[in-house]
């Protein structure tokens, strides 16, 4: 056999062996121009670079784009960001597990027509979680199937947390295992532009490009909070009176729009995180401004991100029917000031098809600029459980007392806050109705009637109406004053009780089969 012969023969080996499923090379199809990688569902993302010297022009207005394509058929397609270095790079996030296959296209000839494969392994963490979701106006979570109640800290802006991952590991220490909150919230602002400029009047440049500095604080950020098992609400922008909007540039003008493709080509990939687009809109934001950025990204991300804008109508009162600047957006916004659980819940009712956000933020501060809005940390516990025994509406805490900037200090009675996260941990169903009509206090509970969680406050027992339910029940109180403790309660019968409790305080009671999904 002659050479030529030979390497016939073992090149149509190696493709038998590649089709017959049994080749493990790096590289598994030999047209492919990247080597194989291999990831879990939902994280960590995966990263490609592509080198491009022959560009011409400002480097950030390069379109290219990789399309994804699972075996079974589902696409993502994701842009590419400049990298600096005459790089450019692409991110992918896995959303099921198999194989994928992508393609780049540009009309730059260095970044076009670049083949690969990814293959994605089930995540062995059974709480692993993907993208947010909702069911009906309930937030929830991709891969777990869950639905939760965003109850956001205020965190400092990217200035002071860049660079620094061990500042944002005590965060999620102090607040997200101790306190119980479920995510962040971070103000951008100019600094999309410049890391250390909040308003435009600082920034001379009038065609300003992206600050990789500050994408790369907020990927640490959003990263290191989704790992444990959180989120990250940005506002994009802030008001114009203080300078803090991208008005200087345009509205959704050619700057605005190149850093909308960036965001969406570096954070997109990434899950865990949502966006409004700022505070006091009122003052510089119509309809057709929010429609038009709120398409725009969509039309980039090859993953799904809640986008919206909070409006500046009503901030008291029941009546929600003309609060949005604009209904097309992906969640309800509100400026509430101190809603209540009536308030709360007619947020929930006036949309019932998207997820709601009381998107104020509720401080405590002393002392206070705004003493008819501001809350203390009693308040802020009772509205922890009025905004989730509502339907769940999302909302944005901080205490502010000797608070260094915009960050949140924590607590003095921290064991309050995780009281409530505990209690709700696998007893708030993404099917959870608000049936008041059972009890004398609030309650949520299943439409089987198989689940339900009841609450009053300074109460010394609450009536419970179980005659619904199928069969005897077992449940449990806990004292939404104390650090978490179970109090069993005796097996109920499916009728009319009323519960004594030991003594007077805040009583949440689950009833029913919690541990069964």
């Amino acid at each position: 056999m002659n050479l030529f012969s030979l390497k016939s023969f073992l090149t149509g080996v190696a493709v038998l062996f590649i089709v017959a499923g049994f080749g493990k090379s790096s590289n598994l199809y030999a047209d492919d121009d990247f080597p194989m990688q291999t990831g879990s569902q939902w994280r960590p993302y995966l990263e490609w670079s592509l080198t491009n010297p022959s560009y011409e022009g400002n480097p950030y207005d390069v379109i290219a784009w990789a399309l994804f394509r699972h075996e079974k058929g589902e696409e993502r397609k994701t842009g590419m960001f400049y990298a600096g270095d005459n790089t450019w790079k692409f991110r992918f996030t896995g959303t099921k597990s198999g194989r994928w296959t992508f393609q780049t296209s540009s009309d730059d000839a260095d970044l076009n027509g670049k083949k690969g494969t990814v293959s994605i392994q089930s995540n062995p963490d059974p709480k692993a979680h993907g993208f947010l979701t909702h069911f009906g106006n309930k937030w929830g979570w991709q891969g777990v199937n869950e639905a939760f109640t965003p109850q956001l800290v205020m965190y400092e802006n990217p200035e002071t947390y860049y660079g620094k991952p061990e500042i944002i590991d005590a965060a999620i220490q102090t607040f997200i295992r101790d306190h119980g909150f479920n995510g962040f919230h971070s103000i951008v602002l100019t600094r999309w532009f410049d890391l250390h400029k909040d308003n435009y009047d600082k920034i001379q440049d009038s065609d300003p490009n992206p600050d990789p500095r500050t994408f790369e604080a907020l990927e640490l950020l959003i990263t290191k909070t989704h790992a444990a098992g959180g989120m990250v609400h940005l506002w994009a922008w802030g008001d114009e009176q203080r300078r803090m909007t991208p008005i200087k540039w345009g509205k959704n003008g050619k700057t605005d729009q190149r850093l909308q493709r960036y965001i969406a080509a570096r954070l997109g990939p990434l899950p865990g995180w949502s966006m409004g687009y700022g505070f006091d809109l009122f003052e510089w934001v119509d309809e057709e401004d929010l429609k038009q950025w709120h398409d725009y990204m969509h039309e980039q991300m090859g993953w799904s991100h809640f986008l919206g804008g909070r409006s500046g109508g009503p901030r008291k009162g029941l009546d929600h029917s003309n609060q949005q600047i604009s209904d097309d957006l992906d969640y309800s916004a509100y400026e509430h000031h101190r809603p209540t659980y009536e308030v709360y819940a007619a947020a929930l009712d006036a949309r019932p098809e998207k997820p709601s956000f009381s998107e104020d933020r509720f401080r405590i501060r002393r002392p206070s600029r705004y003493p008819e809005k501001d809350y203390d940390e009693e308040m802020t516990r009772r509205g922890l459980w009025h905004s989730t025994l509502a339907g769940g509406v999302a909302n944005i805490w901080g205490n502010l007392i000797d608070a260094p900037d915009e960050g949140s200090m924590p607590y003095p009675h921290k064991d309050w806050f995780k009281t409530y996260s505990l209690f709700f941990q696998d007893r708030f169903r993404k099917t959870m109705i608000r049936d008041n009509s059972i009890t004398d206090g609030v309650c949520l509970r299943t439409p089987d009637h198989s689940c339900a969680v009841f609450y009053k406050e300074d109460a010394e027992s609450i009536r419970l109406d179980l005659h619904s339910f199928k069969d005897r029940q077992t449940a449990l109180a806990v004292d939404a004053l104390k650090q978490y403790l179970e109090i069993p309660i005796s097996i109920l019968q499916n009728n009319k009780v009323v519960w004594e409790a030991p003594y007077r305080s805040d009583w949440a009671i689950a009833v029913g089969a919690f541990s069964k999904k």
